[in-house]
């Protein structure tokens, strides 16, 4: 096992660096950067701040080659230090950090859901084969199997909107998205959870049961 895992890493490793590179070169393809786009904005305000472009030129290296941009930005990702989103407003590891926690709370509660019925009525069905309760089961794992996870979603969302005011659109309601983890947040966050784990957990437990 620990000689599987570390071949599994060790392929992992030159992976992550290849998709990188190939990354960070299609972001450069385009002609300029966001700088020119800023450069535009000041200019069409008629305020084009020389010192604050000199700045970010430095702080981000614009002025050297796209192999010497990559090597910096590669060697600080090492470190944990993924720049910062002009978007967001924010550093990157702290809106990459928000998305991974939701990610694994969707992940953990699929799973979850997935074995929990898909275990007990994969060994129903083996050990009472042909039975009326097999056929059953069969006939909802293959319905299970061909519903598009899209059009599931959809119905979902549609009822629990309708019928239990959940809002459409995140994993929690709208006034809990910047705000601190709270009691409140978590059952908002849990009420969401429901579609997202319905939804993906069936396509996974109906293959489970197969």
């Amino acid at each position: 096992m620990l000689t599987y895992l570390g071949q599994r890493v060790f392929v992992l490793v030159p992976t992550l660096l290849a998709i990188s590179a190939l990354v960070f070169g299609i972001i450069q393809l385009p002609p300029g950067h966001f700088l020119d786009t800023l450069i535009s904005e000041m200019s069409y305000r008629g305020d084009v701040d020389v010192e604050k472009v000199k700045f970010l030129i430095d702080q981000y290296h614009l002025d050297k080659s796209i192999p010497e941009q990559y090597a910096i930005w590669l060697l600080r990702a090492i470190q944990g230090d993924f720049g910062y989103s002009f978007e967001y407003q924010q550093p990157v590891t702290a809106i990459i950090g928000d998305r991974l926690l939701l990610t694994f709370i969707v992940t953990f509660a699929t799973v979850l859901f997935t074995y929990l019925f898909a275990i007990p009525i994969g060994i129903f069905s083996a050990t009472r084969q042909y039975s009326w309760g097999d056929y059953g089961l069969t006939f909802l794992g293959f319905l299970g199997l061909a519903t598009p996870n899209f059009l599931l979603a959809l119905v979902l969302l549609y009822l629990s909107n309708r019928c239990f005011g959940i809002s459409i659109g995140g994993l929690m309601e709208p006034e809990y998205v910047d705000q601190p983890w709270s009691v409140d947040k978590m059952i908002s966050v849990l009420q969401h959870l429901i579609v997202p784990t319905l939804v993906i957990g069936t396509a996974g437990t109906a293959g489970m049961i197969r």
